[in-house]
């Protein structure tokens, strides 16, 4: 039997109270945020899960920047409850805390009603389409800008908060240029741009032939297969992957048949169809704002 008793005694584990103190990064709530190296901390000691967080630091400085802008965050908590192991509807909030961080798009719906409802102040990261399923709840900030996380992923995400009283709606050029600022996500900036020959012909100029009315084809004679260049500018002469190096006559066909697909694009676009509003949403269209 005493034996038995030794299996519940708790003993002093420092190793476990150093990882307790890392997890909490120096507050005793877990969802507290004081910077971003004590947000990882609290879980390093778990195993990563599909909930892990990638929100670049950088991104998510220029997102708190932007929320003090919208309201004095001094003397309030910043919190972020979305983390593995992690229990957004159990987790302790204080009062005046306000809630900024990146949640599951799965659930996103869901948690902006739970914020809503109890009155917390947010400001959530939210899905780039479909960030207007949160209007019956709060309202939503668009920006221009794709996201680059800090797995590679690149996501086009818009926001959803209730900081922002009688506004619906609001296209924010401002946060889309302190995204777009922050140094994780100058990623295509240094990237050189080239322009091929006509007589280079890649796979994307046959996509925007395909995407036109004709079908195009080069056949096998007359036609080298490469993957380097002599004068490229880059390492090896390589480019990114198999071309075609063409000879001059079907280097004019190749050109007339894109510049005809992207013409046809753009009739295309000309000629698409009106829909137009029924009596019925004419009705509620000339109700509002009275």
């Amino acid at each position: 039997m005493e034996r038995q008793l030794l299996l519940f005694e708790e003993k002093f584990d420092e190793k476990k109270e150093e990882r307790r103190k890392r997890r909490t990064g120096g507050s005793q709530n877990p969802i507290v945020f004081h910077d971003y190296e004590s947000f990882i901390a609290k879980f390093t000691d778990r195993p990563k899960t599909t909930d892990e967080c990638w929100t670049p630091p950088d991104v998510y400085e220029a997102v708190v920047r932007f929320v003090g802008g919208l309201i004095d965050l001094g003397g309030r908590d910043i919190l972020r409850p979305f983390y593995p192991g992690g229990d957004y509807e159990r987790a302790e909030y204080p009062e005046g805390g306000v809630v900024i961080d990146n949640p599951p798009f799965s659930m996103f719906t869901r948690v902006c009603r739970f914020y809503s409802e109890r009155g917390i102040p947010f400001f959530l990261f939210g899905p780039g389409m479909t960030i207007f399923s949160c209007l019956k709840y709060c309202s939503a900030v668009i920006v221009g800008e794709q996201i680059t996380f800090s797995n590679g992923a690149k996501v086009r995400c818009n926001f959803a908060t209730n900081l922002l009283g009688d506004t619906l709606v609001l296209a924010s050029p401002r946060l889309s240029r302190m995204i777009g600022e922050c140094p994780s996500q100058d990623v295509k900036a240094n990237l050189p741009h080239y322009r091929y020959p006509e007589e280079v012909v890649g796979v994307s100029a046959m996509q925007t032939i395909a995407r036109g009315e004709e079908e195009f084809s080069i056949a096998k004679e007359g036609v080298a297969i490469i993957r380097t260049l002599d004068l490229h500018p880059k390492k090896g002469g390589g480019m990114f992957g198999d071309h075609l190096l063409v000879a001059r006559a079907t280097a004019r066909a190749t050109a007339r048949a894109t510049a005809r697909a992207t013409a046809r694009a753009t009739e295309v676009a000309k000629d698409s169809i009106p829909i137009e509003l029924s009596p019925r949403e004419r009705g509620i269209v000339e109700g509002l704002g009275k």
